[in-house]
């Protein structure tokens, strides 16, 4: 059997990596070749992430600065004491300081315990310097374009393997609206210029002329410049603030088309998610994910990030039934890669790679 720990910082609880390394346990179920190990130091404000997890959990404080003083002062000689305590494999991180920290140790004790980098974000966004990023010994891309930026920043690539991210879905078909009325959809963080960068897709569907509504899935508690732009914009009475919603996909009754106008993403997930139910999905075309999941024409449209007009005419063309929606089963289908039985198969390939 491999035995292999996984070490993470404080997470939220409720982000994207805590998702999925849930769904990584549920794919990796009943293989029993396997026995993985989630030591979080550090802690979470949320828990649920942790249900069906092999978790360790190393509370330290919900202050910031107590947290970073810690890791500072104590976190190696905690990292030493869990390797020298479990006597794993193989060591995961998907943070740069522990995954160096873990490769230091190792080699100090002249252990051979390869060192696996799992990277969740964008390097261009959020860079690594160099003498972390270098220090482990093979590393977990989620997607092509990080597969690449590591590439250039002098990774070889038999140290890399593109594993993707697991998303855990009953397939269920979303309905489509029957009423004559394109129903656009839009799940994540209302950021207006940040990250998810809203901005485009509100001034986009300014002039999408017809029958349209655009329902947000979303925190809104820091909504207040996108709803005022919307009212700027005149299309304030096409928008349903639906808020905050834990299981959208248990609440959404019916979508033509879901929305993602991000300026960076590593692999955006509710796009994975949207198509595992059969939704069409438009979006722009950034370096790192969407690629690997929209393909244009079978599963939904790609733009080029900041072209306002082309995004337009896409979403008027919809709107037209002028560029026809492919089948929900040909969507639901090609979502099929990123499955929990797929991701395990990836999961379990990359481990015996960086162990061979």
């Amino acid at each position: 059997m491999q035995k292999g720990i996984i070490f993470v910082p404080f997470m939220t609880g409720k982000g994207g990596t805590e998702t999925v390394i849930h769904n990584l346990f549920k794919s990796i179920k009943s293989n029993k070749n396997l026995n993985l190990k989630v030591y979080s130091i550090g802690g979470s404000f949320n828990y649920d992430w942790t249900n069906g997890v092999n978790a360790n959990i190393q509370e330290i404080s919900n202050s910031r600065g107590i947290r970073t003083l810690y890791y500072l002062t104590f976190l190696p000689h905690k990292i030493a004491k869990i390797i020298k305590k479990e006597k794993p494999d193989f060591v995961i991180s998907t943070n740069p300081v522990m995954w160096f920290l873990s490769k230091k140790i190792i080699k100090n004790k002249n252990l051979k315990i390869p060192v696996i980098a799992w990277y969740h974000y964008s390097l261009k966004q959020k860079p690594i310097r160099k003498m972390f990023l270098k220090s482990a010994d093979y590393y977990f891309a989620i997607s092509s374009g990080i597969k690449a930026q590591l590439i250039s920043q002098g990774i070889p690539q038999e140290c890399i393997s593109l594993i993707y991210n697991p998303v855990d879905s009953n397939y269920y078909p979303i309905s489509r609206p029957n009423d004559g009325i394109t129903h656009f959809i839009y799940l994540g963080r209302v950021d207006l210029d940040k990250q998810k960068n809203v901005r485009e897709l509100l001034t986009a569907l300014q002039n999408v002329k017809g029958n349209w509504v655009l329902d947000i899935y979303g925190d809104d508690k820091k909504a207040a410049p996108a709803k005022e732009l919307a009212s700027q914009l005149n299309i304030s009475e096409k928008i349903n603030w639906k808020g905050f919603v834990t299981n959208p996909w248990s609440e959404i009754k019916n979508a033509s088309v879901l929305t993602l106008t991000s300026n960076y993403e590593g692999l955006p997930m509710v796009l994975i998610e949207a198509i595992s139910h059969g939704v069409c999905c438009v979006s722009s075309n950034i370096e790192t994910g969407p690629i690997d999941i929209i393909k244009n024409g079978t599963n939904g449209y790609l733009y080029k990030p900041h072209e306002v007009n082309q995004l337009t005419e896409l979403l008027q063309k919809i709107v037209n039934n002028q560029l026809p929606l492919p089948s929900q089963k040909q969507i639901i289908e090609s979502s099929k890669k990123f499955s929990l039985d797929s991701y395990g198969k990836y999961l379990s390939n990359a481990i015996h790679k960086a162990l061979n």
